[in-house]
């Protein structure tokens, strides 16, 4: 059977059951789509987005089914045409929606303040879907200010949740009410609606534990998860669902402008005639903290022709100065600990290393015992061996806790130009640890009253260390991933809420607006704008094909170290088992028992298990591959 039949069968075999709503209804894969919505063409596009949910094995889309788009003014009439069109549309299609209750209209705002017309808009939403539409959202991120409209406090959400629970309720008993989705898993707020009562009012626990730029595996959904649930229990919900209804990772462009201007104009400060530059970037797919940036990015902060060599943590040991020019640590303040010694050998012998994030070196970053990277604090004794210095407000007295405006030396007025999407200035680099003969060169300035201070400058080192330091402690937007990470973080992401005890999940979202390049939420989309699909949208795909509707997670332990693999049974009878490493690709291998009748990656390309096997074991990779067959997988 071929991969698009798999997705087929996978969205239509589960039988219906008690699920209400259906086939569509029983699949645990939903994405979020504003096909309610007219504002960015969704609505427009909608009978094609159900389609391509349709084919991915997708049952659920949820969306937005807005007060002030049936009611316009106060006491007007109610026109549902527009979420009319949209239910048929995604009936036709064999989709079920999933609608939020939201949000504030300018005659009852704050919602929760005005509850009679807020019940009257649920009381007439649910009644002119009723018998169609049998799951509610009440409320969309109520914990956060700009969702919620006020000052978010979970006692006033639960004043909201309970009149919208009984006006549902009353008109439809057999509805399905679930808590409005709330953003990460806050404990404290979950916790705040419990004791204002509002256990009483949701039937289905739902969160959105966003985890970008890092991966599912740390900070650990799985554990969260299992902390939530415990929460649950403390109150009596144990047997409660829990939904995802958000969750995603944007492939958005990181604004790298002006971190190439200062970085292609340090380098050329440091070699001035240098014709072709090689430039080493540290990029390991299994370093937790990695933020790719693109061959293109790249190659605009060199000041002339350019060749990229991306190594990973293994591959450290063959930076020299004599084969990579320069060194770019990933863009974030910590760094992983164990190479820091292959960094200060080759900045001693000549090297470069650029520093485009922050304080540099704030953080350790290492590998526990358990094969999982941790976080520690680096203290000051990693930037004196590089003669770093710094200040901030937190510091040292006197020094300003934000500097918006930056200024640039004159002598680099032509080459570094700040633009629209200038960070403001909230750490400085100083003179402080450099030996009299090193020369500290400002690059970029930043001033306040009688205090100026450097964002980024150029450290040309001497005597023992020959090399020399590049660093901007200005704190970009870099939180942008790659097409190709987004699709093995879905795959990884979905595989672990699934056997973590998550009914559904919803991804953020089916379709990018792309309309601008460096805005994150224009870019959390599987497909493009013109509907074209990205390698998530495959990999989605994909996953429906391994693991269709009606699969139950195998019991046991699914992680050791920085190796998991989750199993579970399918409704043909079949195990499948999704293999994968949080620590560096090609290190670590997994056995099994049994035979492995089919093997394909997150993308359903085949694998041949042979020619990947040694020594009876497979070496895996940061990415799923999905086992077919065998009774038992284990590292």
């Amino acid at each position: 059977m071929n991969a698009m039949m798999w997705v087929l069968c996978g969205a239509v075999a589960a039988l219906a059951g008690d699920v209400p709503g259906g086939a569509a209804a029983a699949s645990p894969y939903g994405v979020c789509a504003h096909v309610s919505r007219t504002w960015w063409g969704d609505h427009q596009t909608a009978e094609r987005q159900f389609a391509l949910m349709r084919q991915a094995g997708v049952g659920w889309a949820r969306t937005d089914f807005d007060w002030s788009g049936v009611q316009t003014q106060q006491g007007g009439p109610w026109d549902f045409s527009l979420l009319e069109r949209t239910v048929q549309m995604a009936e036709d299609g064999g989709i079920t929606i999933l609608p939020i209750l939201a949000y504030d209209v300018p005659w009852a705002s704050p919602a929760y303040q005005h509850l009679d017309l807020w019940r009257e808009y649920v009381r007439r939403m649910v009644g002119h879907f009723k018998g169609r539409l049998r799951y509610w959202e009440v409320w969309n991120e109520p914990d956060l200010e700009p969702f919620w409209k006020d000052t978010p406090n979970p006692a006033n959400y639960t004043r909201l949740l309970k009149a919208a629970y009984e006006e549902i309720k009353a008109v439809d008993p057999e509805a399905v009410v679930l808590l409005g989705g709330l953003s990460g898993i806050p404990m404290g707020f979950i916790e705040g609606i419990y004791q204002a009562g509002g256990g009483a009012y949701f039937d289905v626990m739902n969160v959105h534990p966003y985890r970008y730029p890092q991966i599912p595996e740390a900070p650990s959904l799985s554990d969260d998860l299992r902390r939530l649930r415990e929460l649950m229990a403390e109150y009596g919900d144990a047997d409660k669902p829990v939904w995802i209804t958000e969750i995603g990772w944007p492939t958005h462009q990181n604004d790298t402008a002006l971190l190439a201007d200062i970085v292609r104009a340090g380098l050329k400060t440091l070699s001035p005639n240098r014709p072709a530059w090689t430039l080493a970037v540290l990029d390991d797919p299994g370093y937790v903290v990695r933020v790719p940036i693109s061959d293109a990015e790249l190659q605009a902060m060199l000041p002339g022709q350019g060749r990229i060599e991306r190594l990973t943590l293994a591959q450290m040991e063959r930076l020299t100065p004599t084969r990579h020019d320069a060194l770019l640590l990933p863009l974030d303040e910590g760094f992983p600990q164990d190479v820091f010694d292959a960094i200060e050998a080759y900045v001693r012998d000549g090297g470069t290393v650029i520093f485009g994030h922050g304080v540099p070196l704030y953080y350790t970053r290492y590998v526990d015992s358990d094969g999982r990277w941790q976080r520690g604090d680096a203290g000051g004794a990693y930037r004196q061996r590089l003669r770093i210095g710094w200040e901030a407000w937190w510091t040292r007295e006197g020094v300003p806790q934000s500097i918006d405006a930056l200024t640039i030396p004159a002598d680099y007025a032509e080459s570094i130009r700040p633009g629209q999407r200038v960070p403001a200035a909230t750490r400085f680099l100083t003179d402080a640890l450099l030996e009299p003969e090193d020369k500290f060169i400002p690059l970029v300035q930043a001033t306040e009253g009688d205090y100026t201070g450097t964002a980024a400058a150029v450290l040309d080192l001497s005597g023992t260390m020959t090399g020399a330091v590049i660093v901007s402690a200005l704190q970009g937007e870099y939180r942008g991933i790659l097409a190709d990470q987004q699709a093995v973080l879905l795959s990884r992401a979905y595989v672990i809420a699934l056997h973590s005890g998550v009914e559904r999940m919803f991804w953020y979202n089916l379709r990018a607006r792309e309309n601008d390049p460096y805005y994150n939420e224009d870019h959390f989309g599987i497909v493009h704008r013109d509907l074209s699909p990205k390698p998530a949208y495959r990999a989605l795909q994909t996953l429906n094909r391994a693991r269709p509707t009606g699969s139950k997670p195998l019991a046991g332990d699914w992680q050791d170290g920085p190796v998991c693999f989750p199993g579970w049974r399918r409704p043909d009878g079949k195990t499948v088992w999704a293999v994968w490493t949080i620590g560096p690709a090609g290190r670590r291998q997994v056995r099994w028992d049994g035979k492995i009748d089919e093997a394909f990656d997150h993308l359903g390309r085949e694998v041949q298990t042979r020619q990947a096997t040694e020594n009876g074991a497979l070496s895996i990779q940061n990415s799923i591959l999905y086992l077919v067959g065998p009774e038992r997988v284990y590292p």
